[in-house]
């Protein structure tokens, strides 16, 4: 053996045992890996999520929980994904958790887990501008939009003779309701005032009141897969922080102003 190979022999063997070692330490190879959490977002909801320029998602939500991981020391990344069958995806392990504007619910609950919640919301009817509803007492006999599989739809399925007419996406609702083949949109108050203030519904659409029933009020939160008990802790100590420092007035402000 050479004298070169030799001290070169003496280089080598303490880093591959100490190679050896770190991949042998429980968690070490996830530690390094957890670097970044990807959200699931259906981004057609303004002003929390939604689409800008066509390929760009932004809004409230988005950028809260850009500043949540922020706080955890982690990269956010947003993937645009369709709303019908989010849940199954979660729990499939597509992504890391759902940051879509989604209630808390206890049903919800059973199959997955929830952050602290991180904004709250109130259903509301909204109808024609020239219409006499006044209130979801008045929806009988009546055909209501909502985004389906959603609280709203839920809340739309308990009035007494109303027809519900689910859409894919919320804005779909709002179209119908602009051309007259719904009666009525039942959605988050945010949101709907959000489309009033779009050219296309201004002067067409009203809010004709905030719906005051079990349910209509609401808690928003990430949702995680059930037991994810990694992700769920990282995000509530984010949340904890964005709080305690006032980010969210902030960010209020930015996106939904008064």
């Amino acid at each position: 053996m050479s004298k070169r190979f030799f001290t070169l022999s003496l280089l080598i063997v303490p880093l591959l045992l100490a190679l050896l070692l770190q991949a042998a330490l429980p968690g070490a190879s996830g530690a390094e890996e957890r670097k970044r959490i990807l959200f699931a977002v259906d981004p057609t909801y303004p002003p929390l999520e939604f689409m800008e320029d066509g390929d760009r998602i932004v809004g409230y939500g988005v950028d809260y929980f850009t500043a949540v991981c922020q706080e955890a020391g982690l990269a956010a990344e947003f993937r645009g994904v369709e709303w019908d069958g989010i849940f199954d995806r979660l729990n499939a392990g597509e992504f890391d958790a759902i940051m879509s504007s989604v209630t808390i619910t206890p049903e919800r609950r059973q199959t997955m887990d929830f952050t602290i919640p991180y904004y709250i919301v109130r259903q509301s009817l909204f109808v024609p501008q020239n219409s006499n509803i006044a209130n979801i007492r008045q929806l009988a006999g009546l055909k209501v939009g909502s985004q389906e599989e959603t609280t709203a739809t839920g809340i739309i399925a308990k009035i007494s003779g109303a027809e519900s007419a689910p859409f894919p996406i919320i804005e779909e609702a709002f179209k119908s309701l602009a051309a007259g083949e719904v009666d009525a949109v039942i959605c988050e108050d945010v949101v709907g005032a959000s489309f009033l203030k779009q050219p296309e519904y201004a002067g067409k659409i009203k809010i004709a009141s905030v719906i005051n029933t079990p349910g209509a009020e609401e808690l928003y939160g990430a949702a995680v897969k059930k037991g994810n008990l990694e992700i769920l802790t990282t995000l509530n100590d984010g949340l904890k922080a964005v709080k305690a420092k006032g980010l969210e007035a902030d960010l209020y402000r930015k996106w939904i102003g008064s």
